[in-house]
Formats: structure tokens, C-alpha cells, sequence
């Protein structure tokens, strides 16, 4: 497989310098080969955000964030690699060109209209299709324009509905595998169709192109909800249902309604509440918050006002809590959802019931406290609790500052109380949420992270160290993984494995790592012989240890008389014993 614009990132970082872009955004010094300044990433008093001109790479030694000038953007700017790549490349002057991924996209994007448009026929034509329909628009209240203008489908309760679609169309059978609109058979080289007797709602990204489907069930097998599979144009962890039509609406209302189905979007947004999305079969994250904070100053969130709601609000908040906009939570009669709330009472009342949305701080405290245990103990605990989600707050101090004065207005505990509970444990950084630094005092962690720069410069030794197993002996899996990783790329054609293997790890701690190897200054070694140096220690440590491990293992088996186990414990000790000498 190849990567999307592999030349062109390269020639992108060659033209653009790390440390002009960097310096938009922090006060850089220059320090002998680093600028350092104050990360952007954390709240700290003493600079420890480095950035390497000649290697392209920032480190913070606070946080542990760290990338290159792409990380960097699209942590900083919140967006995704392909829009940051645009960007640098209009600043470089770079054209860039299309790939195969990019025509593999465009696609997928193809085929998912296609086959959009045919389901919404069948809706129309085939039998069953009219039940669901008439279900559609009688039962659960939504016009023929909505129907219409969403492209609502119905994939017939049929094997092989979707497989002769894409014959007749002459669609390639492995592009509609990746994406998951049919399923290969385990026995034969032959494919069925994903959804079966399902009510099909396409799902959009930002953009209105069709990305998955969200298939309910109407005829045939559970589960009530099918989705379409993560693919390289679907994340279900990052898309919202609606969220095409929704954003101008966002941006001019300047809240975002997030409700938690199909129909309930197209309802609300039938009944005038365009500014309504829905996540597509996971809970609220913050990338979906993310992705409406660029539009939006709140969101309000429209759940049942039962034991699930109070749980889905909880869980909300614990995502809220460190956002840039403000989480309301507007609770729903018991037994209604949004769209037969809005359906019945109509639009002035749901109105009305958005403009009494609480905010989600609110409502959590009020209910923490209100359900503690009777007594002094019950509603220590309750505050304590409190207490831990406001630790989780990295982006200011400030908003930390006004959640501890609002609990103690809630709560009637002083500020100052509750100010000596919060910082009794030691108040963590602030920022973006940071991942801890990578952990590389050990000495034998040292010469792993050694052999990870070296590696960094010199991708064709990968495969030595992979075949020799002596990446089974690291101790930090972090950086086993960061190698594995880069064997990948190295197998997939890839040159120049430091443009981009950020961009292929998505793990911060693993990131944080490869930019602290990056930064570690090998010049005037003789490469080959540091090679040879480390892992010839991380043989030894390993032996060391397992020796030891293996030691104790063998007497405590013998003393337990189990002779038999205690022999192959002997004879796996000898064996390491000859991969030592090797």
C-alpha cells in the first residue's frame, strides 16, 4: 500500500522550516542546537518544549508531547493530516498530486452514492420497501421531502441484493469489501450482502459525501442497529449523523443539539432544529465535540430523563469537562425521546425545553449529592469524587478556578475547603490531555532508545534486529511497537520512514518517544559499532534477568517435587544460556 503524498510531504519539510511555523504559536529560544520555549500543550513556568531545526522534530520534556511541524498543526489546530498537508503546501508551494489512495477515496465515495440511490428506489418499489416506508412517514412521522432529501433507503431482507447491484454496475467486489458493503464467505470465494431487511440511512461527513450506512432493522436478524465498519473513509468514533446539513446551522445558532438516533435527527431537523446530530452507534467523544467546537460555543445534549440518560450525562461530562465549549443537558419526559417529544408537544416546546437546558456540571453535582449515602461519610465521598473529575481539567487553570467556586456555591462547602482538597494531590499539567513523558531513565531503556534513533536514521537495520528477536528483550514495548511499526512502512516502499511515521502512530506516548530519539545527538559515533554495543547489552540484560527468574522458578518447583516441570524450566535456562553466546 502506498502513502498519500510521500514525495510531497518530504519535499514539504524540506522547504518549510519547523521552527517558523512553531514560532507562530510559542516564544522560542535559541539555545545551542534547540529553541525552547513554553509548551502549548501544558500550563509550565520553566521552558521544556524543544524543537530541532535540523531534524525537524519538537519534544516537550514536561508533557511528553512531541511530532513533526504535520503533528504539531494538527494537534494545535485540531485537524486531520490531509488538510494540514493542503496547508503547508500552499505556504511551500508544493503541488501536490493525487495518489491511489486519493483515488481509492473518491471511490468508495462513488460507489456509496450508487448504491445510496438504489436502496432509496427500493424504498419506493420493492414490496417489503413500501411497508418500510409507510413505517417511515405513518409510525415514525416523517415526510416524503425528509425521506427525500436524506436519501433514506431499504435493503431488501435478500442475500445477494447489493452483490448483483455491484455485478450489473461492474463495482470492483475487493472496494465494496473495504468498505464493508458485502461480506466474503468463509468458505468460498463468494459475497452476501452486509445489511439485509434494514431501513438504510447513509451517513455523511462534513462535506455531504456518503461515508457508511446506519441500517435499522425491519425485517430479519438482530441487532436493532447495523453499522457499516471502520474503513479508511469511516470512523465511527469520529462521525456524526447530520453533521453536513447541521454545520452552517451550528454556526449561525451557535449551539449544537446532540440527540442519540437516526430518526431523531431527521425529525428535528424536519421540525426546524437543524443544528441537531447524533453520533453514529458509539458515546459522545471528544473528537465528536471537537468537531462542533469549531462551529459552536455549547451543546446541548437531549437525553431520557431515566437511569440511562443520567448515566449517558455523566459520561458526557467526564468528556465535556475539558472541551472549549460548555456542555448543557436538557432532560427529556420519561418515555419520550426527542423526535416524539417534538412530534407531540411540538417546536415552541422544545424550545422551551432547550432554553432550560442545565449545564452538565450542574446536574452531575446536583446529583452526586442528592444520591450520596445519608450522613457526613456518604457526602465526603460524593464531593471527593467531584473533586477527581475536576483534576481532569488540562486545558486552564481558570476553568479549574470556576468549577471549584460553582461546587462550593452547589455544594455550600467553603472554596477554600474544597481548594485545599483539590490541591492536597499534586495538580496535574495543563493542556491539551498530556501523555507522560516517555520513560527512558532505566539504563537498559537508554540503549533501547538508542537503537530506536539509529534505526530512525538507518531503516534497512529493522530487519536485522526483528529476524535476530532481539526486539522480544526490550523492555519498553512502546518501542517495540514504534519498530514494528517501522518495519511496515520500511516493507511498504516507504524511503523516508521519518516523514512519515508520525503520522502512522497514532499512540502520543508512542510519538513522544520517537521525537525524544529523534532528538538524541548520535554524531561522531561509529553507527555500526553503537549498533553492535547495544545489542549486545540488551542480550546481556536480558539474561541476566531471565537467568535469575528462572533460578528461583527451579527451586520452588523442586521443593514442590514437581521434577518434570522444574526440568523444562532447566532446559529453557540453558537455552538462553546459548542465545547469550551467540
Amino acid at each position: 500500500m502506498g502513502y498519500t503524498w510521500e514525495n510531497q510531504v518530504k519535499e514539504i519539510k524540506e522547504r518549510i522550516n519547523i521552527v517558523d511555523i512553531i514560532a507562530g504559536y510559542v516564544n522560542l529560544k535559541k539555545t545551542g542546537d534547540n529553541f525552547v520555549g513554553l509548551c502549548p500543550f501544558h500550563n509550565e513556568k520553566t521552558p521544556s518544549f524543544t524543537v530541532n531545526e535540523k531534524k525537524g522534530v519538537f519534544h516537550c520534556f514536561g508533557c511528553g508531547a512531541g511530532g513533526d511541524v504535520i503533528s504539531f498543526l494538527t494537534r494545535i489546530k485540531n485537524e486531520g493530516f490531509n488538510d494540514t498537508v493542503r496547508y503547508l503546501a500552499n505556504i511551500a508551494g508544493v503541488q501536490l498530486e493525487e495518489k491511489d489512495s486519493d483515488t481509492n477515496r473518491n471511490n468508495y465515495y462513488s460507489i456509496n452514492e450508487q448504491l445510496a440511490n438504489y436502496y432509496h428506489n427500493l424504498l419506493f418499489s420493492d414490496s417489503s420497501g413500501k411497508k418500510a416506508f409507510k413505517y417511515l412517514t405513518v409510525e415514525r412521522g416523517l415526510s416524503t421531502k425528509t425521506i427525500n432529501d436524506y436519501v433514506i433507503g431499504y435493503a431488501p431482507n435478500k442475500w445477494d441484493t447489493a452483490v448483483s447491484f455491484l455485478k450489473t454496475h461492474n463495482v470492483p467486489f475487493p472496494m465494496a469489501l473495504d468498505i464493508g458493503i458485502i461480506v466474503k464467505k468463509q468458505k468460498d470465494n463468494d459475497f452476501f450482502d452486509r445489511f439485509r431487511g434494514r431501513i438504510m440511512f447513509p451517513i455523511k461527513d462534513y462535506r455531504g459525501r456518503i461515508i457508511a450506512y446506519g441500517g435499522r432493522k425491519f425485517e430479519g436478524e438482530d441487532p436493532k442497529y447495523l453499522n457499516s465498519p471502520d474503513s479508511d473513509i469511516y470512523k465511527k468514533g469520529m462521525s456524526l449523523y447530520g453533521i453536513d446539513i447541521a454545520k452552517p446551522h451550528i454556526n449561525k445558532m451557535g449551539y449544537a443539539i446532540f440527540v442519540e438516533g437516526y430518526t431523531d435527527v431527521l425529525i428535528m431537523h424536519q421540525y426546524g432544529f437543524k443544528n441537531t446530530v447524533a453520533t453514529t452507534g458509539t458515546a459522545v467523544s471528544l473528537y465528536h465535540v471537537n468537531t462542533v467546537a469549531r462551529f459552536a460555543r455549547e451543546a446541548v445534549f437531549l437525553f431520557d430523563g431515566d437511569e440511562a440518560g443520567e448515566k449517558a450525562a455523566v459520561r458526557t461530562l467526564e468528556v465535556m469537562i475539558d472541551s472549549d465549549i460548555e456542555g448543557k443537558f436538557a432532560v427529556l419526559p420519561h418515555g419520550y425521546d426527542p423526535d416524539t417529544f417534538v412530534i407531540k408537544y411540538g417546536s415552541d416546546a422544545m424550545n422551551k425545553l432547550i432554553g432550560s437546558a442545565e449545564s452538565l456540571f450542574d446536574y452531575y453535582v446536583k446529583k452526586a449529592l442528592k444520591n450520596s449515602p445519608e450522613g457526613i461519610t456518604g457526602r465526603l465521598k460524593a464531593i471527593n469524587n467531584i473533586i477527581v473529575l475536576l483534576r481532569k481539567i488540562q486545558s486552564s487553570p481558570i476553568k479549574q478556578e470556576l468549577y471549584i467556586k460553582r461546587l462550593a456555591e452547589l455544594s455550600g462547602i467553603s472554596e477554600s475547603s474544597i481548594k485545599n482538597s483539590f490541591y492536597a494531590e499534586e495538580r496535574k499539567p495543563y493542556g491539551q490531555k498530556p501523555v507522560s513523558a516517555p520513560v527512558v531513565n532505566k539504563d537498559i531503556e537508554k540503549v533501547e532508545l538508542t537503537i530506536l534513533t539509529i534505526i530512525i536514521d538507518h531503516p534497512e537495520k529493522v530487519h536485522i534486529l526483528l529476524d535476530d528477536r532481539i526486539v522480544d528483550f526490550f523492555t519498553n514495548k512502546d518501542i517495540t511497537a514504534v519498530l514494528r511499526r517501522m518495519k511496515d512502512l520500511f516493507d511498504s516502499g516507504v524511503k523516508d520512514i521519518k516523514s512519515f511515521i508520525f503520522q502512522q502512530v497514532t499512540d502520543e506516548k508512542q510519538k513522544a518517544i520517537i521525537s525524544a530519539a529523534m532528538l538524541n545527538d548520535l554524531s561522531g559515533e561509529d553507527i555500526n559499532v553503537l549498533y553492535e554495543y547495544a545489542v549486545n547489552k540488551i542480550k546481556k540484560s536480558y539474561y541476566v534477568t531471565e537467568q535469575k527468574r528462572l533460578s528461583k522458578e527451579i527451586a520452588k518447583t523442586r521443593a514442590s517435587g514437581n521434577m518434570e516441570t522444574a526440568d523444562t524450566l532447566l532446559k529453557r535456562k540453558k537455552e538462553i544460556a546459548v542465545f547469550h553466546k551467540q
